[in-house]
């Protein structure tokens, strides 16, 4: 009972502030209380985005007369996002070293720790949940109109969907922190490891969810069944559930729900058993005593600030894995397209389709996923009074960052490039624009990035997840070039070809304006 009442206490404490409620309500800093007004807002559009969008999907599927699939199709989007975001921060948010050295000297468990930080990971889980799942169940209903059996299902069944996938990502997360734990480098062997269970996990489900030979006419007459089948390759769990809220099986809903629950507390069982270890492994350090003084290197600020970047991305897990995914995938996408064929491909569209036009403005979007830039800033946290004591004048301090994030994206823009221009070998105009446009939006995503992160900044975080995943400059300023690149993407997809040169031309000229003025913006900013 003891242990209950701890992770009572400590899970309120880390509830208290979630999405920045206690600023809002009691801060009397005014910036503080406008910048969590703000990001509250952020969350509440993105909330409404995705309730319209899943509502939507939910009506398209009862037009295709596809209702039955409706909740089981839903439960495996959320299950899967819950898992492959929970994955990237299940580490980070349960390892994290902002106060576990008051925790550690304070007479509570590493149970009741570990037991408050797995709550709130639950709610964070829950609530984008919800947003998925309900607006679909109101569509179902609406269409079906199931008897009280099924409302009674949904009560018992729904709450659990996020614990399966979130006992999946936090074992994962937490195998990878263990691991690297005992090694010296230990955030580049987790964010290593991290990247590897993300790309094996694609793997798999591309794997799975192939189909030999497509979809035959008997499978078109039996689509809810060919749908069915591929969901239950790809996660079984959402198959089980969906089907007993279809039948209003409540006893079958509020068996899932315990079994989720039963293997949920296991896994955090697991977890709390080795928490203390993990922790001082992850955040202990050992000191050499034959040090010896070397020759001391003189060096330009902009290179020493560069170097100082790398430094601090490289030391911290959470901040590497979610910035580095877009550029691998980058690389996979453009090394993809030497095995496709193109021809068939393009050959079972509607419509005419220039693949040398498109495919740059896909290989790009995905390598601007994210940028450094958009969270660089944020980074710094509490020692950003260390920068701004240093005789240090403002743009050279940000075009550290922007070198940093540039330098970075350099070795996967080249191997991109390389790899598109063997599978599609353009010719001529192709040929520049391939090589010209990816450069311009990369450049132009990296400032626009920094812009953000300058006008939202967040630099009392307790977690650098908070920062990394969850502030409004890492929404609004990582996906600045992925936007830029699906607004391309539908404008010369629908634009006739004999305009398309002149399009790109204008687009160049554009954006090269836009990052001129966002930069010399930036460096008028004061630290």
């Amino acid at each position: 009972m003891a242990v209950l009442a701890q992770m009572k206490l400590l899970a309120k404490l880390e509830l208290c502030n979630l999405y920045g409620l206690n600023v809002l309500r009691f801060s009397r800093d005014r910036t503080a209380k406008k910048r969590a007004g703000a990001m509250l807002a952020v969350w509440m559009v993105l909330a409404v985005v995705l309730i319209v969008y899943t509502g939507g999907l939910s009506y398209g599927l009862v037009y295709l007369g596809l209702e039955k699939v409706i909740p089981a199709y839903l439960i495996a989007i959320s299950s899967l996002l819950v898992f492959f975001f929970g994955m990237l921060k299940a580490g980070s948010a349960l390892y994290s070293r902002e106060g576990y050295e008051i925790l550690c000297a304070l007479p509570v468990t590493q149970a009741a720790v570990a037991g408050s930080r797995f709550v709130r990971m639950y709610v964070e889980n829950l609530l984008p949940t919800l947003a998925i799942l309900l607006p679909g169940i109101a569509v179902y209903a609406w269409a079906v109109r199931p008897g009280p059996a099924f409302y009674l299902a949904v009560l018992l069944g729904i709450w659990a969907v996020p614990l399966l996938p979130m006992a999946g990502a936090v074992l994962v997360g937490a195998l990878v922190t263990g691991i690297s734990s005992r090694m010296r480098h230990k955030s580049l062997i987790s964010s290593a490891l991290s990247i590897l269970a993300v790309l094996a996990i694609f793997y798999g489900i591309s794997r799975f969810s192939h189909m030999d030979g497509g979809l035959h006419p008997e499978q078109m007459r039996k689509l809810a069944d060919t749908v069915f089948s591929l969901l239950g390759k790809v996660y079984p769990p959402a198959v089980w559930l969906g089907r007993a809220l279809t039948e209003g099986s409540w006893g079958q809903s509020l068996g899932w729900a315990a079994l989720s629950l039963g293997v949920f507390v296991l896994v955090g069982a697991c977890v709390s058993f080795r928490f203390r270890q993990i922790c001082q492994s992850l955040f202990g350090s050992s000191a050499r005593h034959d040090y010896e003084m070397g020759d001391l290197k003189e060096d330009t600020v902009l290179r020493a600030l560069c170097r100082r970047e790398f430094k601090r991305y490289f030391s911290s897990t959470v901040y590497l894995t979610n910035t580095i995914i877009g550029p691998i995938m980058s690389c996979l996408f453009s090394g993809a397209l030497l095995f496709v064929d193109l021809e068939s491909l393009t050959g079972q569209l509607p419509i005419a389709v220039d693949v040398c036009s498109l495919a740059p403005f896909a290989m790009v979007g995905m390598l601007c996923m994210m940028t450094t830039t958009s969270t660089s800033i944020s980074m710094e946290g509490k020692n950003w009074w260390i920068v701004k004591s240093l005789p240090l004048s403002v743009k050279s301090v940000l075009d550290a960052k922007l070198l940093m994030n540039l330098l970075l994206l350099l070795p996967f823009y080249l191997l991109s490039e390389l790899l598109m221009l063997l599978a599609l070998q353009p010719g001529g105009a192709e040929l520049v624009w391939m090589l010209l446009l990816p450069g311009v939006i990369i450049l132009f995503s990296c400032v626009y990035g920094l812009t953000i992160n300058l006008r939202f900044p967040v630099m009392d975080w307790e977690s650098e997840v908070t920062v990394v995943k969850q502030s409004a400059s890492a929404m609004l300023g990582g996906m600045g070039g992925f936007l830029v690149s699906i607004v391309c993407l539908a404008v010369f997809f629908t634009a006739p070809e004999a305009y398309a040169n002149i399009l790109k031309a204008i687009l160049c000229a554009g954006l090269l304006f836009t990052t001129f003025l966002l930069y010399r913006g930036n460096c008028r900013k004061t630290l």
